[in-house]
């Protein structure tokens, strides 16, 4: 809650409901997985919070991203993404748990995080951007996402025997901790942030017709 007072951006509070929609995710999972044993209950609840992360997320995003195309475009992607999740778990329902709603996320989440990075890098000049939340918060997910791609992609192979389930385990457990250690990172980087979408906004729309050629006034 005191992260919610501190910041009063529509971002950061999308963030904070992604902390808490995880926080409730994983005591589900837990109770559905290991004190009531169904196993049909646990993969339908995470199937939710897949399609509850890459909205939340995506919508953190699209905040963070100020081209109104671009904007509704990532906004967009949380509908077919959504069916195709629904879809996935409808023709698999019954069958061992498949991961290609985490390799579209884990496609997806990286191509959001570069348009982000290039807009802030292209228009920012006031603050570095590590000194902003938001950059944290792109890092963590940026590698979370690419570390896990092919993870995912090859889970069906991996999860066959045990060592190779155990590598899996591994490898996914590295990835989540180091997104979790950015995470941190951004919540603590909230509180001195120098950079806010207000001065962003400022800048990206700062008419040309202001900016004059130095060619211009070396020849005057």
């Amino acid at each position: 809650m005191y992260f919610l007072r501190k910041n009063t951006l529509k971002d950061l509070k999308v963030f904070f409901v992604y902390t808490i929609l995880l926080f409730i995710s994983i005591i589900s999972v837990l109770t559905f997985r290991f004190v009531f044993q169904s196993y049909d209950l646990y993969i339908l609840f995470y199937r939710f919070f897949i399609v509850g992360e890459f909205a939340l997320i995506s919508h953190f995003f699209a905040f963070n991203i100020m081209q109104i195309r671009l904007k509704k475009l990532i906004k967009f992607l949380i509908v077919p993404f959504s069916i195709f999740s629904i879809y996935d778990y409808i023709t698999s329902f019954g069958k061992p748990f498949t991961f290609y709603p985490l390799v579209l996320e884990c496609l997806l989440f990286p191509l959001i995080i570069i348009l982000f990075f290039y807009e802030r890098m292209k228009y920012i000049t006031k603050a570095p951007i590590y000194q902003s939340a938001t950059f944290w918060i792109a890092v963590g997910f940026l590698v979370f996402s690419t570390g896990n791609f092919f993870l995912f992609l090859s889970s069906k192979l991996l999860l066959q025997d045990r060592q190779n389930m155990a590598l899996y385990n591994h490898i996914y457990d590295f990835f989540t901790v180091l997104k979790n250690i950015f995470l941190c990172i951004a919540i603590k980087s909230s509180r001195n942030s120098k950079i806010n979408n207000n001065e962003f906004e400022a800048i990206i729309n700062l008419p040309f017709e202001n900016f004059t050629s130095l060619k211009n006034k070396a020849n005057l």
